[in-house]
């Protein structure tokens, strides 16, 4: 693994979020090696530290994670930085494991919503102060340097707040626009936007984009968060129910806040209910500086759980949270009463009690712009190649299959994905306009177990899972094949179109 320390140039390396077949626990190594006159000096940062969703797949009983395995990296490149790209377990949670192991972190950069969330993971795993490493509050257009290595922070547009892109810089002055999770939708509520801007400013400057490939067997642009709330505006405004239920996850700030602006506008009463889980995020966007009834001007009543006095809530409110229980509390019954279910599957047991009282409900599945998204979509990949100018694509935050599958894709919208597939634990050099494996060791993850609250790690060889859990629910092998297909065909047909007619 050290062998290229002799030789100058950036290498780049995926610990997690380049999986066999899952799309969690990501985390990523920058390495610059310098040649100077008292001989090499690397550089290296790390952006994110993620868990792995599906650990119990793993087979290790009692099991409360997986995270990816950096203790090499922490042990031979002495890391200048850690960077979070944004406050999702995805990209975080595997910071309070390793501190619990006994592991010490150079500075930690991120958004002040990513460290408001830390600190809650902080006391949830019994982190005292004197344990946590340094946090440094980011924000739009600062630069930190890292020995040879320069960050720039640009917004990204993703579902919860302070969500942040880097540009990252060598000596070389080979740049790298990693993009954490994001869209190119700039209809944010009470956030930054992907700033388009500054990414048109750099076109011809960015030669790779790390990018998020999570929603690219979708066709056009990503959802815009202005569609969705016109959209669940316009259902509780055309349905006219006295009571609407509106299920949101917790850790999605974008929709508690879209969720409460359709109900403000259609004079709706809001009682946040849900777990202790989402009472903790609703305090989080509080502490952020949004306050609901600061937004809502007298104009409507805010209780954040149940009010003592329904009554005073006059029969007419929005009930958003993360409730698999409704309760009886509210008192809803068939003709007054409407469900939203803002998910796919999230929500199922809801649907089931809505359905066992004949509460009518709608979702997803009528009106797909309800389900706001974080992620890219074809179209916006499409976008960004533009606006770069046709800069190499390295996907993350996606299975290995999909990037297989949309390789084709990629030809026809002429979006230049490396090759070889990148993988988990593979270490690349990037060069000015091709990136080569230098080498290709077996990935691993560290399952968490814990005893009197010391973390202790047991080593297991990546390998599939998809047949368990969230995955298989979500977008399998074969349909993500099928749209790929779908959307080829589409642009083939496009295009043939438009020779015959310059014909």
């Amino acid at each position: 693994m050290a062998d290229f320390l002799s030789e100058d140039g950036l290498y780049w390396r995926p610990l997690g979020g380049n999986n066999i077949d899952q799309i969690s626990g990501h985390c990523y190594q920058y390495t610059d090696t310098k040649c100077t006159s008292s001989g090499f000096v690397t550089s290296t940062i790390i952006v994110d530290i993620g868990k792995f969703d599906n650990h119990q797949a793993l087979g290790i009983k009692n099991s409360v994670a997986a995270v990816p395995d950096i203790r090499e990296l922490l042990a031979l490149f002495s890391p200048l930085g850690i960077f979070l790209t944004h406050s999702h377990p995805d990209h975080i949670n595997g910071i309070v494991h390793y501190i619990n192991a006994g592991y010490r972190f150079p500075p930690l950069y991120g958004g002040l919503y990513t460290k408001l969330v830390l600190e809650e993971l902080y006391k949830e795993f019994g982190i005292s102060e004197e344990k946590q490493p340094q946090f440094i509050v980011i924000k739009e257009g600062d630069i930190i340097n890292c020995g040879s290595l320069k960050v720039e922070i640009i917004p990204s547009s993703h579902t919860c707040l302070d969500s942040f892109g880097l540009l990252i810089t060598n000596h070389q002055n080979i740049c790298v626009y990693h993009t954490g999770d994001m869209k190119t939708d700039n209809s944010t509520y009470f956030r930054q936007p992907t700033n388009l801007k500054r990414l048109k400013e750099l076109k011809n400057k960015v030669n790779f984009v790390v990018a998020d490939f999570y929603g690219a067997n979708n066709d056009g642009l990503a959802v815009r968060e202005v569609e969705t709330f016109k959209k669940l505006s316009l259902i509780i405004s055309q349905k006219a129910p006295n009571k609407v239920f509106i299920p949101v996850y917790p850790t999605h700030a974008e929709m508690f806040i879209i969720a409460f602006l359709a109900a403000l506008k259609n004079k709706k009463n809001v009682i946040f209910y849900g777990n202790q889980d989402f009472y903790s995020y609703i305090n989080l966007i509080k502490l952020r500086g949004i306050d609901f009834e600061q937004i809502a001007r007298n104009r409507i009543k805010v209780s954040v759980g149940i009010p003592q006095d329904i009554s005073e809530f006059d029969n007419n409110f929005a009930v958003i949270g993360t409730f698999n229980n409704i309760g009886n509390t509210f008192k809803e019954t068939p003709t007054d009463s409407l469900g939203i279910i803002t998910s796919g599957t999230f929500f199922n047991p809801l649907r089931g009690q809505l359905n066992a009282r004949n509460i009518p409900f709608t979702g997803v599945e009528e009106h797909s712009d309800l389900q706001g998204c974080g992620h890219s979509s074809w179209g916006d990949l499409e976008k960004i190649n533009t606006i770069l100018e046709k800069p190499v694509f390295i996907p993350t935050h996606c299975p290995i299959y999909l990037i297989e599958d949309c390789r084709q894709l990629a030809k026809e919208s002429e979006l230049n994905i490396a090759e070889p597939t990148a993988h988990n634990n593979h270490l690349y050099k990037l060069n000015e306009s091709s990136y080569n494996e230098i080498s290709c060791n077996p990935a691993s993850w560290l399952v968490v177990n814990y005893i009197a609250g010391k973390a202790f790690f047991t080593e297991v060889w990546q390998r599939p899972t998809s047949g368990c859990g969230f995955l298989k629910r979500t977008f399998s092998k074969r349909r993500s094949c099928n749209n790929f297909k779908t959307m080829l065909y589409k642009r083939k047909k496009k295009r043939n179109s438009h020779d015959k007619k310059i014909c």
